[in-house]
């Protein structure tokens, strides 16, 4: 089947180019006859002709979504973020191209941290390496195995306590050129576009709350800075209904130089946005180089309670 739909797409991409090739030879013709026999009246003509061989050119090359992943342990027993970044591939005008990634953070306080973000990131990935080549809603997806690793998670009977699991989650799912994201709990996407770093998620936990109160004069801003519960969760997979969650309803269309980054707290917590947008704007040119130096960035603070760092990003190119 896939040798046939390459053949398919070979063949038309030589019957593009043959046309290409027919269109242009039959425009220099006609340039080259009206430019022996045309009156001095027609010479508007040919000015027209000759624009219209100026407009054809064979297409460049393709768009490509360029990806690229990394993550460290910090100073944690174990590591409890997972992550799947699709590869880098290019876009074809002849088929559905979809670029995906998911980044995941187990929950430390709960138990099965790891079982949970490893659980959320392969349901993810084998969904959507199921998902049908035509049209597909999505958004609906999104939300709908949201459910489905909740309830997954919130069901396993065999762990030692009552406090159960969770895990946080960040996906994009990118068709061609058109953007979907979905996010969970307190990890994160930014958006890097013309060097500027822009937060396209919220953190789903009590801090929220703290600010929702500072804004209607309840509380001051000092008293939410100091509230020693503004990391706890307010919405996670596995806690048996998810109270939050942030998934657009319509895509947004990726412009040359797009850049997304997902990331755990254990980045944010550490990097303040104008260092990450520093990183990258010093190595836009190689996002494997930009992960890298990310999460080096954080193992550099040097910090005794350093947290598991995961950082993935994908990159439109035209």
């Amino acid at each position: 089947m896939f040798k046939k739909r390459q053949k398919k797409h070979e063949y038309v991409e030589n019957r593009v180019k043959a046309s290409y090739s027919e269109n242009k030879r039959n425009l220099k013709f006609s340039i080259k006859f009206n430019k022996r026999f045309a009156k001095k009246s027609d010479l508007h003509s040919l000015g027209k002709l000759r624009e219209e061989l100026h407009k054809f050119k064979l297409p460049g090359k393709e768009p490509y979504i360029i990806t690229a992943g990394d993550s460290i342990v910090g100073s944690r027993e174990s590591q409890q973020d997972s992550f799947f970044v699709t590869k880098s591939s290019a876009i074809s005008p002849f088929r559905l191209t979809r670029s995906f990634a998911v980044v995941c953070d187990g929950m430390g306080g709960l138990e099965a941290g790891d079982r949970a973000s490893l659980t959320a990131v392969s349901m993810m990935k084998l969904a959507v390496d199921k998902l049908p080549t035509k049209k597909v809603d999505i958004p609906r997806f999104f939300s709908e195995m949201l459910d489905y690793i909740d309830y997954e998670i919130n069901h396993w009977n065999d762990l030692k306590t009552e406090k159960g699991s969770g895990t946080t989650l960040v996906s994009v799912l990118i068709e061609n050129k058109r953007l979907y994201w979905a996010s969970v709990g307190d990890s994160s996407i930014f958006m890097f576009q013309d060097n500027e770093l822009k937060k396209i998620t919220s953190e789903h936990n009590y801090k929220m709350y703290l600010d929702r109160l500072v804004e209607s004069g309840k509380i001051t801003q000092r008293q939410a800075d100091s509230d020693p519960q503004q990391k706890a969760l307010l919405s996670y997979l596995g806690m048996g209904g998810v109270a939050y969650r942030d998934i657009n309803s319509k895509p947004y269309v990726m412009k040359n130089g797009d850049l997304l980054l997902l990331c755990t707290d254990g980045v944010t917590d550490v990097l303040s946005e104008d260092e990450i947008a520093a990183i990258l704007r010093e190595s836009l040119d190689d996002v494997y180089e930009c992960c890298k130096k990310i999460t080096a960035a954080v193992a550099q603070k040097n910090s005794s309670v350093q947290d598991n760092a995961t950082a993935a990003i994908l990159q439109y190119v035209e």
